[in-house]
């Protein structure tokens, strides 16, 4: 269960992580997964590669994402 850091698209506040293999459809890479900020609340679309890295991610929720995961 590797611990991830970013930055929330929305508000820019520095958001932790924990993001499993079955958090993903593994048949699609770059994996969308969606995350929740703890400071805006908003949900926003993050891609993940195969080694579970953020490659990009997106303000609005897209579709394809399997979990949202909310942030430490």
């Amino acid at each position: 269960m590797p611990l991830r850091f970013n930055f929330c698209p929305h508000c820019e506040s520095k958001i932790t992580f924990k993001i499993d293999m079955e958090d993903i459809d593994p048949t699609q890479y770059p994996a969308p997964v969606y995350i929740m900020c703890k400071h805006c609340k908003k949900t926003s679309t993050f891609y993940v590669d195969s080694l579970l890295r953020v490659s990009f991610k997106e303000l609005e929720k897209k579709s394809g994402g399997i979990k949202t995961i909310k942030t430490k």
